[in-house]
């Protein structure tokens, strides 16, 4: 009888710990930001159509894969897409380098920001590392106010809401 209550108790605390455990990582996973957007630029082209690239990094710990972007709160953009530089540009919209490429907004992951070695070496290897992400838009409504992201961070949707009025 003994022998089975240690076991109980036991059990117990593992089960605890590990739903303890479960519950901060989680809570972890929410709280933290790893999307920063540090830049924006714009191409009008000469039919009036206006792109705008903001520019983001992951801080984060692993690679993020955004799932859906809504701006001023809820409304779709006419056009929406990924845009991932090879060329250590930043990646900028109506650009004709051919080491930056735009596809859907969940075709690729984005990965943690790689730091000024990092870059240097990649460069020099000449291999197709991707250095610079961006998140391309069309919007006619109003001025962009702000920008919400959903995206998957070790392995659970998370969505944050972006001020871009002070970009």
């Amino acid at each position: 009888m003994k022998k089975k209550s240690i076991i109980i108790i036991v059990f117990s605390s593992i089960l605890l710990l590990a739903g303890v455990a479960f519950f901060s990582f989680f809570r972890f996973v929410h709280l933290s930001n790893p999307i920063e957007i540090d830049g924006v630029s714009w191409d009008t082209r000469t039919e009036g159509k206006k792109e705008i690239v903001y520019h983001i990094r992951n801080k984060g710990l692993t690679s993020i894969t955004i799932k859906e972007v809504t701006l001023n709160h809820g409304k779709q953009p006419k056009e929406l897409a990924l845009g991932i530089s090879y060329s250590g540009h930043l990646v900028q919209p109506g650009t004709d380098d051919p080491m930056i490429k735009f596809m859907k907004i969940d075709a690729a992951p984005i990965n943690p920001m790689l730091n000024p070695k990092e870059i240097t070496e990649a460069i020099n290897r000449q291999e197709n590392t991707p250095f610079y992400y961006g998140i391309k838009v069309e919007f006619y409504q109003e001025p962009i106010k702000s920008m919400t992201v959903k995206y998957m961070y070790f392995g659970f949707l998370v969505t944050k809401k972006y001020n871009l009025e002070e970009l």
